[in-house]
């Protein structure tokens, strides 16, 4: 009986499994954002099954490191302050989106992320743009997700992946 010989509290390594589902403290407009994004998905694909939030954040992140790959390609760079800056009125009407509810402002929001390889995806995306915008110390997971979904959303909007959004 070895497993009674454990201390109390101890965990045996083969009962560790990946995390698999992570709340995320993000801004209201985040919620907002992947309601908008999860309506371009559907337009876009035979599916009329709505999107959970964690497929829409999954398809943003794909898209906005093919995006930021086709850019570094060109000799280019993304304005991540241009993408993030404008307030969410100013980005809806950018993007091509419905006004968004006043109520949104800079309040909080849990976004809870489902999937291993999406939570690491999300970290390691992370670090990239720490590495890409000289704060490697630190890009928060929030911060990730709203530029994902920011770029998703004004790429969907153009037609063309770098309208706007790159500066030489």
């Amino acid at each position: 009986m070895p497993a009674a010989n454990q201390p109390k509290g101890s965990v045996s390594t083969g009962s560790i499994k990946p995390v698999t589902r992570k709340a995320v403290r993000c801004q209201r407009e985040v919620a907002w954002l992947v309601t908008q994004a999860a309506g371009k998905l559907v337009a876009t694909t035979d599916d009329v099954n709505a999107p959970t939030p964690s497929f829409v954040l999954a398809a943003a992140l794909s898209f906005a490191r093919e995006q930021e790959q086709a850019v570094r390609d060109r000799g280019d760079v993304i304005d991540y302050k241009a993408v993030m800056g404008p307030d969410l009125a100013s980005f809806c009407a950018a993007a091509g989106l419905p006004a968004a509810p006043n109520a949104l402002s800079d309040a909080g929001y849990m976004f809870t992320l489902s999937g291993a390889d999406l939570i690491r995806d999300l970290y390691a995306y992370c670090s990239d743009l720490g590495e890409r915008m000289g704060d490697a110390a630190q890009v928060k997971p929030g911060y990730a997700i709203k530029l994902a979904l920011r770029l998703f959303l004004l790429d969907a909007a153009a037609g063309d992946a770098s309208d706007g959004k790159t500066s030489a």
